[in-house]
């Protein structure tokens, strides 16, 4: 395949899924820290991302403190996020950037390489903001608790 499609399209979509991949990990990651610091979240490994996330959040929302209400905001932008990403990710994208999402009660829409770069680079951004967040903020506040 050739064109604009592929040259224009699929490498920023790599992208997309690549930083989303880190951004999982990153849930993963404040997942096992947390249960380090005996704060337990009982959820599937297969579980979605938004789901992980939502357990986080409900798990960190009765520490309310400054430091974890700064995590707590980190981690609500996540929605909107993924939102974007799985109306992409589970539809077809099809030539000239318009996708069609899987679930039929949502719209087609269209993308172009400069739409589907800035998502990725919003992603890596997110799980870069988000580490910083746990690392100065949140690991201090749950030590000490």
């Amino acid at each position: 395949m050739n064109g604009a499609y592929e040259g224009d399209l699929i490498r920023p979509l790599g992208l997309v899924t690549l930083y989303f991949g880190y951004a999982e990990f990153e849930v993963n990651r404040l997942i096992t820290l947390l249960g380090q610091y005996g704060v337990s979240i009982k959820i599937s490994e297969t579980a979605s991302l938004g789901l992980r996330v939502d357990a986080i959040i409900n798990a960190l929302q009765p520490l309310q403190c400054d430091r974890v209400i700064e995590v707590l905001e980190i981690l609500a932008e996540a929605k909107s996020l993924l939102e974007q990403r799985n109306n992409l990710i589970h539809g077809a994208v099809f030539s000239q950037g318009r996708v069609v999402p899987s679930n039929s009660a949502k719209n087609q829409f269209y993308v172009t390489s400069e739409s589907l770069s800035e998502l990725a680079d919003k992603a890596f951004n997110w799980k870069e903001r988000l580490n910083s967040k746990i690392q100065r903020r949140l690991i201090p506040a749950l030590c000490n608790r």
